[in-house]
């Protein structure tokens, strides 16, 4: 199926999922936003993960038992061996599941965070974050250490391929060798493949891509995304992949700077490495009524809130709503001085195209940009590396991931628990 006959579709689904989750009485919101940080929590033992559902804006935390991931034994009180134990949200599907990574890094004292990288594992699980249930993938290639560049994208898909209830296969995939290959993971297959590409992503997009967002799940594809370039996206499920790409908005493409994989001066490399964060705070790809939208806040003087939408075609971007931010705050008691940090983009509402969630001081406030005015906001409980937004259907909680049975790595337990 072609992606231009995909997103049409995505769009009647996701209006379809929109009013069952409004309609939901479920014990969770009908939709949550996670800290994108996951804690291991050494004292429980829980047979699954811990979700601490809040509504939105308030923010959601999800949590595994150490039990479960099969790190290393931590090390022996008074010993000189220091071991960096945490994970994180990888990715979200568009139905509620998590890509769950988990870090297990040991040095000897003192040591910096780069000596904790030498020597580090990496475990990572498919969840559902109402049931608890996690899914570990087997390791690539047999081997812990191997940890590609971290932006693994999750993609689910519903028996039939009808877009709607429990999924009956999924894929995790990460872009590979610039674009050419995936390295992908089917439930079905039940194991790791490295595939070629129809087509080499750098022939889509006028320069390499150097992604600075999660991967995001949507059409039927997975999309990576380069906040200062533009999007590459891949069905994960085809022979051979298909793969397309799309620039941002004219006037959002910034110059190129020099890449981290690129050799030469360091400083230049770390100082990429902090303009890509910085623009991640003001920029934001997501999913929000089945359209995948752009927005952007442009920094200094009214703080511009620009939001567009992919069209069907997935061939250009749509100017679909513009609001000046420092008036609607100051109306909803949020006065901005001219020295004011610019409203940082937290999360786009996935069924409120109109909603967008900021970062302002100490506090998430969402502004409905359609008529103009602030209309939520909860406190920050601690500063947030990211933020990743994630729905929740009613029938989550009594879903199962599925599996291909094989014994092994890719297993999950029997006996569930719900900590809500």
């Amino acid at each position: 199926m072609s992606l231009r006959r995909l997103l049409p579709l995505s769009a009647a689904v996701s209006g379809n999922l929109r009013r069952s989750l409004s309609t939901a009485t479920s014990s969770h919101p009908p939709w949550a936003i996670l800290d994108y940080s996951s804690l291991v929590d050494r004292s429980s033992s829980a047979p699954g993960a811990c979700f601490r559902p809040v509504a939105p804006p308030g923010i959601s935390s999800i949590s595994a038992p150490a039990h479960l991931l099969g790190s290393r034994e931590r090390p022996a009180p008074y010993s000189n061996i220091v071991q960096l134990l945490g994970g994180d949200v990888r990715a979200a599907s568009g139905d509620g599941h998590l890509l769950l990574n988990y870090l297990d890094g040991q040095a000897e004292a003192p040591c910096t965070s780069w000596d904790l990288s030498e020597d580090m594992e990496i475990h990572r699980f498919v969840c559902n974050p109402v049931s608890g249930q996690m899914l570990r993938l087997p390791d690539i290639a047999g081997s812990r250490s191997i940890l590609l560049q971290n932006h693994m994208g999750l993609l689910t898909q519903a028996d039939g391929g009808s877009g709607r209830g429990p999924p009956g296969r999924f894929a995790v995939a990460e872009l590979v060798f610039d674009g050419r290959a995936l390295e992908r993971f089917l439930s079905d297959e039940g194991e790791w493949k490295t595939v070629l590409n129809s087509v080499p992503s750098r022939s889509l997009l006028p320069r390499r891509m150097q992604v600075n967002h999660e991967t995001v799940a949507f059409g039927g594809r997975l999309w990576w995304v380069d906040l200062t370039l533009g999007v590459v996206s891949v069905d994960p499920f085809g022979d051979p992949p298909e793969i397309c790409g799309i620039q941002l908005p004219s006037g959002s493409v910034l110059p190129a700077r020099v890449s981290p994989a690129e050799g030469g001066d360091f400083s230049k490399a770390e100082e990429n490495v902090k303009f890509m964060l910085e623009v991640a705070k003001y920029r934001r790809v997501g999913v929000s009524q089945g359209r995948l939208r752009y927005d952007e806040i442009t920094p200094g003087g009214p703080f511009l809130l620009s939001s567009f939408a992919l069209d069907d075609e997935a061939s250009a971007w749509k100017l679909e709503q513009q609001v000046e931010l420092r008036l609607v705050l100051a109306d909803g008691g949020y006065q901005l001085q001219h020295n004011s940090p610019t409203p940082q983009i937290a999360v786009l509402d996935p069924l409120n195209a109109g909603a967008v969630h900021l970062k302002v001081g100490e506090h998430v406030v969402v502004v409905d940009m359609h008529n103009e005015k602030v209309i939520g906001a909860s406190p920050l409980q601690d500063d947030y590396f990211s933020l990743v937004p994630c729905v929740l259907p009613p029938w989550l909680g009594a879903s199962r991931i599925p599996t291909t049975g094989k014994k092994g790595d890719m297993e999950a337990p029997d006996d569930l628990v719900i900590c809500l």
